[in-house]
């Protein structure tokens, strides 16, 4: 081969491309765990257990189930964590303050039942209608039902509270942190598998 046909090919010759450079070392910290994984599943079902009531009466029915008034109350078809209405006078009042706003509250008995009511404000008519809370939210209202005792109330062991004013759809807080928790543990359960699989 001439020194010319070399001198052509050495011209059309690429130059050898660089290396390509080695791969990041990723930090053990960052890489996916699949403890990690299992430990966030575990926090973000219990906060959705705990967020569970709020949701299931965001969703529950517009429409109170009516237990009644004096002389004729129904508390048999009572049912926790839905919306209610209840007609009668609370008596043993005493008066409270709403922990987030500051606003004034009236927690009573209503007079012949073991219904304990939470009203906004000091008075109003004898008319009440909202949330009959879940059991386990009576530990809130046991200082208050105390002293309704010490005045001499009878609300028996099995009292429930009624908290007026509390209706279905107003709070959007507890949806929209349940919404990004279930979002959690679906990403966490993708993590999870793919973890087993490899």
């Amino acid at each position: 081969m001439t020194d010319e046909r070399k001198g052509e090919q050495g011209f059309f010759e690429e130059e050898p491309a660089e290396p390509p450079p080695p791969p990041k070392r990723r930090s053990a910290l960052l890489a996916r765990n699949p403890a990690i994984a299992v430990l966030a599943l575990a926090v973000a079902s219990w906060l959705l257990f705990d967020l569970w009531p709020e949701v299931s009466y965001f969703f529950s029915s517009t429409e109170p189930i009516d237990l009644g008034g004096p002389g004729a109350y129904q508390l048999e078809r009572a049912r926790e964590n839905r919306l209610v209405q209840v007609r009668g006078e609370l008596e043993k009042a005493v008066a409270a303050t709403e922990a987030r706003t500051g606003g004034a509250r009236t927690i009573g008995i209503l007079a012949g039942t073991n219904l304990v009511v939470d009203r906004p404000g000091r008075g109003g008519p004898p008319l009440f209608e909202g949330r009959l809370l879940p059991s386990a939210a009576r530990d809130e209202y046991a200082a208050a039902v105390k002293i309704m005792r010490e005045k001499g109330a009878m609300p028996g062991d099995r009292w429930l509270v009624l908290r007026d004013g509390d209706r279905p759809r107003h709070r959007w807080l507890p949806v929209l942190g349940a919404a990004l928790l279930v979002a959690l543990v679906v990403l966490n359960l993708g993590g999870l598998f793919r973890a087993l699989i490899r």
